[in-house]
């Protein structure tokens, strides 16, 4: 175009400006364009949204892309009723090239809506496929990055489909999508409701459904829709939570402009929770729009059969009001067939549903019915039986805000979670069997039937994760899955190794299947993302937008702990030496082995600079200096018998303030001043968060490279992740010893608390996970490098980054005890792991814990005086400072 065209052009063009309050759209009209456009303007400008806008600046305003697209959707919704003569439609199509250009810039509406409140969000995105499929537009722009690498093959997707119970407004996920998404859904959504109306209108089927089943009517109109007792029944919830899956599954086929069997093809896989089986099977046998109709139309015909024929089988009843009351008052739900129990362990669950059924008559007895994951599970059984049951579990429960820091793990409540799930048929349970023979007469004679030699992808079943393409007879398989199979969610996402990310289709979007996966899978390297969820509040679980973005940075892959953290070899290139890598050991470029700082073992300047010497990193004990010139003067000591270019690391306690106000001003002064003052740590606690900071502070600005901190709870770890957050560039070696060993020690069990909290310490880059808990050598130790010390509890490796060693060491040669009591620490028998918390009451292996003069518990050699103290411990020491 010649410059003279273009001016003519651009004076062809005249400026479209819509107002919201202070918030202004401007289009660019064409002049043949404009008095079609200047009357939907106006028509805009007298909505009611627009007359109900807050006339000063500092009130809730809208974005211009929301403003853009309500004005979008305003000329779409019009046209029916806009006078012929005028070109309406070319209008549109402005409108719409205006809105890609302008906001898109070549990225996907739910990238570009991303920062919007849910409402507006939900407004733009329909908007935007509003004009799209009326103007039939090809929906333009750059693959999705995540799409883009599987079919590069840099990642491999797996999807999965939740079942009932998490949620009991699970139809306002129905009603969401099917707003949001009306353009491209609603023939979809129409030919499936009037299915499944037909479907209830058999005499048998109204006795269970007595207000119909009319998805449509009660979308349309959300007055019409029944109350939430009878939307959770189970021939009415299960084939509409089936309904919504399906639902975001057609939005990701026609949203990235694929077919069904094209989507399907880029997944390596699928699994269904529960109910969701049946939707994966669907979803692996889809090839065009056709075939996923009509897949969809018996898969909703199933479900509807085995939700009616489960409720036949096992009617609800009425609950004592004495029961409902106390159980709503202990946070427990409502009391129904199917009780969810958290944070226990499966042997624990066990032995109660044991002792529980004692009590029962065999046709009131309970059973494990889900396994949800390590500690995730779902007992089935009459509601009243499991009520029983949770009577028993109360007793072992510890009440909310209970501080059990200074109880012996073992001893302590227990901190788990029962709930009674919103469904009303005890499924994956023996109370059903009846119901799958009775079921398949409806599939059959409805012909909703399913063939395992259409699944063109594998779909693990949710029982033991064998792969149905094998079935013989899919249709009873998926059936008995549901009514009497339990399942098993560890085993139906065994996964393979490749499988980079899991989508799930919902239901309940952070609070459905994709967070319980995400829980089972942390560590593993696989990343959730949420295709049913706009919206997510859990960091670890990507929102739908994951899916569309066209942005290599976008694309998330999640950590796998044990390709990142554990132990490799590694070969220097100068003198050809094989090394140890691990973060510990570059961050001190030493070997992942270090010796703790303790008062008086590690306070000679002798033994402390063997240590160095020999190669590894050890901590000064600021205990038993207690000038500085002492302190200055043993530094100056271990410099001078070690090597140079060695720095040293010294162990001060912050809450003995009479040593820690003169070594802490002591170090910082003698590092200013250039000597080699390496790293601080400190011992008996971790202080304050603004303390700590300030010290991290102090020592950073004079040159210190590193800090330890030692927590004795969850708690206190949680504030050292605080604390790393807040001192991003400071490396923080978290040194963990738990209360089995060591001099002092907490109550803690070693291993639960890493369990607990290591995802969120992984999370923070510059914190060094060192462990120590009475190693000895290679075959006790080498387990906590690797991360395999946690296969005993299913759980994914958690390597650490290195050990230390404390007590152990006394022994050593250098070291400077005496030989009598090296000989005592060697001839002290010692007892397993799993009995040391008997030292609190007496002898036990040769060793008793007795409080120190901190008032900490520290363990020591059971010698004559040592029990002396503990007895002034227990009969003197433990009464009132008035007796």
């Amino acid at each position: 175009m010649s410059g003279q065209q273009a001016k003519t052009a651009a004076e062809a063009l005249r400026p479209l400006n819509i107002r919201y309050s202070t918030t202004e759209l401007t289009v660019l009209v064409a002049n043949e364009l404009w008095a079609a456009a200047e009357q939907v303007r106006e028509q805009f400008q007298a909505t009611s949204w627009i007359a109900s806008a807050p006339t000063d600046a500092e009130s809730n305003e809208v974005e211009t892309i929301e403003l853009a697209a309500r004005f979008l959707k305003f000329s779409v919704s019009q046209l029916p009723a806009l006078p012929e003569g005028l070109p309406w439609t070319d209008l549109v199509r402005v409108l719409f090239k205006h809105f890609r250009e302008t906001f898109l810039r070549g990225n996907d509406v739910h990238v570009a809506s991303a920062s919007l409140v849910p409402a507006a969000r939900r407004a733009v995105i329909n908007a935007y496929y509003s004009a799209q499929v009326l103007l039939d537009e090809p929906l333009e722009g750059r693959e999705p990055a995540l799409l883009e690498q599987v079919t590069s093959q840099r990642a491999a997707l797996f999807a999965v489909f939740g079942g009932q119970g998490n949620v009991e407004e699970y139809f306002d996920e129905t009603q969401e999508v099917f707003d949001t998404y009306e353009p491209l859904v609603r023939d979809f959504a129409e030919k499936m409701s009037a299915a499944l109306k037909r479907a209830a209108r058999t005499p048998q089927a109204q006795t269970v459904c007595p207000k119909g089943l009319d998805i449509m009517t009660w979308l349309a109109s959300p007055d019409a829709r029944p109350d939430l007792h009878y939307l959770l029944s189970v021939p009415i919830s299960l084939p509409i939570v089936g309904f919504t899956q399906l639902l975001h599954v057609l939005v990701l086929c026609k949203a990235t402009r694929r077919s069904p069997g094209e989507l399907a093809e880029l997944f390596t896989g699928a699994t269904g929770h529960s109910q969701g089986i049946i939707t994966s099977v669907v979803f692996a046998s889809m090839t065009d729009l056709d075939s996923f109709y009509t897949l969809s139309e018996k898969a909703l015909g199933m479900l509807f059969a085995i939700g009616m024929h489960a409720q036949l089988a096992r009617p609800p009843t009425t609950t004592n009001p004495a029961i409902l009351e106390d159980s709503l008052e202990n946070a427990e739900g409502t009391p129904g067939p199917m009780l969810s129990v958290s944070r226990l362990r499966q042997s624990d669950v066990e032995k109660h549903i044991e002792a529980t059924n004692r009590h029962l008559p065999a046709d009131r007895q309970i059973a494990l019915s889900l396994i949800n994951g390590p500690r995730s599970f779902v007992v089935t059984g009459p509601a009243q039986s499991l009520y029983g049951l949770n009577l028993s579990l109360r007793k072992l429960k510890a009440p909310a805000g209970l501080d059990q820091n200074r109880v012996p793990f073992s001893q302590r409540k227990l901190q788990f979670s029962t709930r009674f799930l919103p469904i009303t048929a005890p499924f994956h349970s023996e109370y059903l069997s009846a119901a799958p023979e009775l079921a398949m007469r409806d599939i059959e004679a409805n012909g909703w039937i399913l063939d395992a030699a259409q699944l063109r992808i594998p779909v693990l079943s949710g029982d033991d994760g064998s792969d149905l393409r094998s079935e013989k007879d899919l249709t009873r398989k998926l059936v008995d899955s549901l009514c009497v199979l339990p399942v098993d969610w560890t085993r139906a996402t065994q996964i393979g190794q490749n499988v980079t990310h899991v989508i799930d289709f919902g239901p309940g979007g952070v609070s459905g299947i994709g967070g319980l996966t995400n829980r089972n899978k942390e560590g593993t390297g696989v990343r959730v993302v949420l295709a049913g969820a706009l919206e997510s509040s859990n960091s670890d679980l990507s929102p739908k937008a994951a899916l569309f973005d066209t942005r290599e940075s976008s694309v998330v892959f999640s950590q796998n702990w044990q390709r990142d953290y554990a132990p490799r070899l590694v070969r220097c290139a100068g003198d050809n030496s094989m090394h140890i890598d691990t973060p510990m050991s570059r961050l001190l470029g030493k070997p992942p082995v270090m010796v703790a700082g303790m008062t008086p073992s590690t306070v000679g300047a002798e033994f402390v600079s063997a240590v160095m010497r020999a190669g590894y990193h050890i901590e000064l004990s600021g205990g038993g200096h207690f000038s500085e010139p002492m302190l200055r003067d043993k530094v100056d000591k271990i410099l001078k018998l070690v090597d140079p270019g060695l720095g040293v690391s010294i162990n001060s306690i912050y809450i003995n303030p009479f040593l820690w106000n003169i070594q802490f001003p002591a170090m910082k002064a003698m590092r200013s001043e250039g000597v080699p003052m390496e790293g601080l740590c400190i011992g008996a606690g971790v202080p304050s968060f603004e303390v700590t900071n300030e010290i991290i502070d102090n020592i950073r600005e004079v040159g210190f490279r590193h800090i330890g901190l030692k927590p004795s709870s969850v708690a206190t770890i949680r504030l050292v992740i605080k604390i790393a957050q807040a001192n991003p560039d400071f490396p923080i070696l978290l040194q963990w010893t738990g209360g089995r060993a060591g001099g002092h020690h907490s109550f803690e069990d070693f291993h639960q608390p890493i369990l607990e909290t290591y995802g969120a310490i992984r999370a923070q880059k510059n914190i060094v996970l060192v462990a120590g808990s009475g190693f000895g050598g290679v075959d006790d130790t080498l387990p906590y490098l690797t991360g395999d010390w946690t296969r005993k509890f299913d759980c994914a490796p958690m390597p650490f980054d290195g050990c230390l060693f404390a007590s152990r060491v006394m022994v050593a040669k250098e070291g400077g005890a005496s030989d009598s009591v090296k000989e005592a620490i060697v001839a002290a028998p010692g007892i397993d792991d799993s009995e040391w918390e008997k030292t609190y009451q007496g002898p036990a292996g040769g060793i008793v814990t007795v409080l120190s003069e901190l008032g900490e518990p520290i363990h020591k050699i059971a010698t004559r005086g040592v029990m002396l103290w503990k007895e002034l411990d227990d009969t003197v020491f433990s009464l009132p400072r008035d007796k």
